[in-house]
């Protein structure tokens, strides 16, 4: 599939021809809701937790007589019906981790990919031409690609002028291809990768394959 591939100024310089192995996937939302939720879980600390009868300090005597007080009967003031005791069946700690192989992955990536590619949210620039720390530099590269307000900027750079550039805008990320996955790329509306990068990621997704 061809696709157009743009200046910072948002001119058209040439087309280039995308794999269709990688751009054109059919939608698959069971593996995409599969693996972006395997993320989302791996990043839980899960250490979370609540005291157990056994954790609340104090509770060694009866808290009042058995008979008598019209109250229902207790035995121990930790108890989770008293007034400061225990949490009855609360969270603690544990793994949230969950297992995904790497064919998941890899097609949860295509399939994101290729979803940007078929509503024309992929923009393709050859160069994001950066040689200093310059936020307005970036503005004006999203302005002349139509004012984008919710983008992922991916390059293939030794520097950290795009990224430092960038971090401070709203709704604007910058990653490297080698780093990025399905829920990067689907937390933002369009995504706007350099050749460089381009090429970086069809390496990558054919060395996994």
């Amino acid at each position: 599939m061809k696709w157009d591939v743009i200046n910072i100024r948002g001119e058209k310089v040439r087309e280039v021809e995308l794999p269709e192995s990688i751009y054109n996937v059919d939608m698959n939302e069971a593996v995409l809701h599969s693996v972006v939720k395997a993320y989302q879980a791996n990043r839980r600390q899960g250490t979370h937790a609540t005291k157990t009868r056994s954790l609340v300090s104090g509770g060694g005597k009866k808290p009042f007589r058995q008979k008598g007080t019209g109250n229902a009967r207790q035995g121990s003031s930790r108890s989770p019906l008293m007034p400061g005791g225990a949490t009855a069946h609360g969270p603690q700690p544990r793994d949230y981790r969950q297992h995904i192989n790497r064919k998941q992955k890899k097609l949860a990536l295509k399939v994101a990919l290729s979803d940007k590619a078929r509503h024309k949210k992929l923009i393709l620039v050859d160069d994001f031409v950066m040689n200093k720390y310059s936020t307005k530099h970036v503005l004006s590269v999203l302005g002349a690609m139509g004012n984008l307000k919710n983008a992922l900027l991916t390059d293939e750079r030794r520097d950290d002028f795009l990224y430092k550039s960038a971090r401070n805008l709203h709704r604007v990320g910058v990653m490297l291809p080698g780093e990025m996955n399905s829920e990067d790329i689907l937390r933002y509306e369009t995504l706007v990768i350099s050749e460089t990068a381009l090429k970086a990621l069809g390496q990558r997704l054919g060395e996994e394959s």
